[in-house]
């Protein structure tokens, strides 16, 4: 495994060195907070992922059908996601100004 460097580079504005400071530490060292990086093509099952986040895996059996209660009518349901789209509509018209 090639091992990262810094390097230092002249500012030829400020007339100084400057120092390049690594992208990444996982791309440099090998590893994320002292646990080996897997390879692109190696996958996690979901009680590993689970495990490594300090969470207890859930069944989507036990999440189908929580907030069903939420809205009063299906009416109601569409408004609200009626309203996200418009938001974000709103949202991509304002970053284009």
């Amino acid at each position: 495994m090639a091992r990262a460097s810094m390097t230092r580079k002249r500012d030829s504005r400020a007339g100084r060195e400057t120092r390049l400071a690594v992208a990444s530490k996982r791309a440099a060292g090998g590893s994320h907070r002292g646990r080996a990086t897997m390879g692109f093509s190696e996958r996690k099952s979901i009680e590993e992922l689970a495990a490594e986040q300090g969470v207890k895996p859930t069944h989507l059996e036990d999440i189908l059908g929580k907030g069903a209660d939420l809205w009063e009518s299906d009416r109601e349901f569409e408004r609200f996601v009626e309203g996200i789209y418009a938001r974000r509509k709103e949202d991509r018209e304002l970053a284009r100004q």
